[in-house]
């Protein structure tokens, strides 16, 4: 069982965690890995969010998942137990290393990637099915761009009477 209490994070929806956890198992045998997504509360207990169980020897004994050499990526679902809709996504990359090569795997470089500039360019063609919004039963039609904050808007020019 591993625990990263600690580590939580204040007021963020989309939390980053970018931590590595080591398990040693013995497959065949106990082999569903059980992830537990928590509320972090001061004073109070800890509230579930949702979990997700994922049976590593439905993936170790698929030919298919042995054959990738590099793992996919998952997006796996959470849920908790008072309702069948997700609570969430947990953004998560497995793999089952036997414990005599541990040594010679690959080390993965998980830790978050400093931000690059980058020029985004949108190109819009047309539209369909504008709402009429004029009496004249016409539209004067522009588009308005912007990423976090209002202050870089951009704006096509007008196409009136659409």
């Amino acid at each position: 069982m591993k625990n990263d209490r600690d580590n939580w994070q204040l007021d963020e929806p989309n939390p980053k965690f970018l931590k590595r956890f080591d398990f040693d198992a013995t497959l065949p045998g106990t082999s569903l890995l059980t992830l537990d997504v928590y509320d972090y509360d001061d004073i109070f207990g800890d509230d579930l969010i949702g979990k997700t169980i994922i049976d590593l020897e439905d993936r170790y004994f698929n030919l298919n998942w042995l054959t990738l050499a590099d793992k996919p990526i998952e997006y796996r679902q959470i849920y908790h137990d008072s309702s069948t809709v997700s609570q969430g996504v947990v953004k998560l990359w497995l793999e089952i290393i036997p414990s005599v090569k541990s040594s010679d795997c690959k080390e993965w470089d998980i830790s978050e990637k400093p931000p690059e500039e980058f020029e985004v360019r949108v190109c819009i063609f047309n539209c369909k099915d504008v709402k009429i919004m004029d009496v004249e039963g016409t539209s004067d039609v522009y588009m308005r761009a912007f990423f976090d904050s209002k202050k870089d808007t951009q704006e096509t020019d007008t196409h009136y009477r659409n």
